[in-house]
């Protein structure tokens, strides 16, 4: 008897996941431009503020894997739409932090009744349940796995991967424009499209067919053992995470490099080699012009073209072609001789970064067991959040040593290595990438 073929995936979910995935990351870029002032306001120290940048990342890191994990067991549905009702609720926080740090001022142990204290903890609460709930992205790359057949899971992957690239594109230069309206503005604005988004899955998103569920622990770091004793699984991983640390190093070093080699195109009129907090802020709605771009390209390729190109390549191919694309960009911006040769990189790298997101967020996919596809794609999303906080690390590091332009040069190495991964990848597995897995 031959096996049932796989439905094809339906328009709808795939939409409500693009605009969930798009307003979730939208309204996490719009907080983003306000996270220095106010740390200004509430004298935050550096490394507060370099905490209060990594703690949502941090959160999503430990908490990605407990969501993929539990939408196997009680479904995808309630996973994503609960997850954007506590989003709005971490944003409206946000939204009133002044409010809330005069309240809680005579309450929270060791702060004394200072209420520039106590606002700075509502501030990294607020960051940390926006981090929790939204570390539950992970279930909507798990749910393109259910409603996708295994070639067209890169396409489906490449919607999402399209709709990150659009959210963290769009979100800050709407949260600065936002901020000259108002400080409550850009949390509230957040907040409601978190709702509106929660609201629109709640009436439309039906929860979607798959083979079993898991019966096993809500979260548990198994899979990364499992994804250690497997090497189609682990390989495909580290790919994700180089990737990710090369990129977040040259999205967090952008302007520093531009305030000390190009500052008449970032509002200054001379080289700053250690730029004031509002000299950064001052330069950010420059860099925001130009990172738009790059955000726009990846968005487009992993939205359209990367349809094209997977029936005809295949992900492992794809993969080492994004990478190397990616670092020759990295190359290109790192050793420029002028601003527009940097323009010509930042071309470049969204071309790379467009191939690559979606293929390897496949190949993960296509080499985890059926029934534990959100408990990798949650692990996935973890080491990304990792990988967010080590790349801006990294590159402060490098450059405080070595210049200005080390983190681009070494996330250029850094892409290198990973295409070499993917080569033995190709050579190892790229055969199960070219056709679907037998049926049973």
């Amino acid at each position: 008897m031959s096996a049932t073929a796989p439905a094809r995936a339906p328009r709808s979910p795939l939409l409500f996941l693009f605009l969930t995935v798009f307003i979730d990351l939208l309204g996490f870029g719009i907080v983003i431009p306000l996270l220095p002032i106010y740390s200004l306001a509430y004298k935050a120290s550096q490394l507060e503020l370099g905490l209060l940048f990594a703690c949502f990342s941090g959160m999503q890191f430990l908490f990605a894997p407990m969501w993929g994990r539990l939408s196997d067991r009680i479904g995808r549905r309630p996973v994503l739409i609960g997850g954007l009702f506590g989003t709005a609720l971490a944003y409206t926080l946000f939204a009133f932090i002044e409010p809330v740090g005069v309240w809680a001022a005579p309450w929270l142990p060791g702060v004394d009744g200072n209420v520039e204290q106590a606002t700075l903890a509502a501030l990294f609460a607020s960051r940390l349940l926006a981090g929790f709930f939204g570390a539950n992205v992970s279930t909507a790359f798990a749910y393109i796995a259910d409603v996708t057949t295994p070639e067209n899971r890169a396409r489906g992957m490449g919607l999402v991967g399209a709709a990150f690239g659009l959210g963290f594109t769009i979100g800050p230069a709407l949260g600065g424009e936002l901020s000259q309206v108002s400080l409550h503005a850009p949390g509230l604005a957040a907040a409601a499209l978190s709702l509106c988004a929660a609201l629109f899955g709640y009436f439309t998103l039906p929860e979607p067919p798959r083979s079993s569920r898991t019966s096993s622990r809500v979260f548990s770091f198994d899979q990364l053992r499992g994804a250690a004793a497997n090497p189609r699984i682990g390989l495909a991983l580290a790919l994700s995470f180089l990737v990710i640390v090369a990129f977040s190093a040259f999205e967090s070093w952008f302007i520093p490099l531009g305030l000390s080699f190009y500052p008449e195109y970032f509002g200054q009129d001379a080289a700053i080699a250690e730029p004031t907090r509002e000299q950064v802020l001052a330069a950010g709605r420059y860099a925001g012009r130009y990172l738009f771009v790059v955000g726009l390209i990846s968005a487009a390729i992993q939205g359209g073209f990367i349809r094209r190109l997977v029936p005809r390549f295949g992900e492992t191919k794809l993969a080492i072609a994004g990478q190397l694309i990616l670092g020759v960009g990295l190359l290109i911006v790192g050793l420029a001789s002028s601003f527009w040769v940097v323009v010509l990189g930042c071309v470049v790298m969204p071309f790379g970064l467009g191939i690559n997101n979606p293929s390897v967020n496949s190949m993960i996919s296509r080499s985890a067991p059926a029934d534990q596809q959100g408990a990798y794609l949650g692990l996935q999303q973890s080491l990304a959040s990792l990988a967010r906080m080590v790349g801006p690390a990294s590159a402060g590091v490098l450059s405080s040593v070595l210049g200005a332009r080390a983190p681009f040069l070494a996330g250029a190495i850094v892409l290198v290595v990973a295409a070499l991964l993917a080569m033995r990848y190709h050579a190892r597995f790229g055969a199960a990438f070219t056709k679907a897995p037998a049926k049973a």
